[in-house]
């Protein structure tokens, strides 16, 4: 869904500038704040772009195996859980399993 030209130019001049009946949100309403797409991840279309890359025969084959449909798709969503851990605040840092018993 893209925006009309006419409703590009309506908004952009727009110049009421009185926010003042619009309360201002609390340090714990920002804390909680989180994109659209992670409330609900239906809102998310990520931009695709074409990249051509080397892949292991064997790998690849694998994720053909299901048939050639989706393989790529199949892929992506691996790349993805493995970007999202890896950013994850807690990757990687050890948690302490000690039971609290001094040796």
């Amino acid at each position: 869904m893209s925006i009309s030209k006419k409703r590009l130019e309506e908004i952009m001049a727009f110049e009421d500038k009185d926010i003042s009946d619009i309360p201002e949100m609390t340090d714990e309403q920002l804390a909680d704040l989180m994109p659209s797409h992670l409330r609900n991840p239906e809102n998310y279309r990520p931009i695709k772009k074409k990249i051509c890359m080397y892949i292991d025969a064997d790998v690849l084959e694998w994720y053909k195996g299901d048939g050639d449909r989706g393989y790529q798709t199949r892929m992506n969503q691996v790349l993805r859980q493995n970007m999202v851990q890896e950013s994850s605040p807690t990757y990687g840092k050890k948690k302490d399993v000690s039971d609290g018993k001094k040796e």
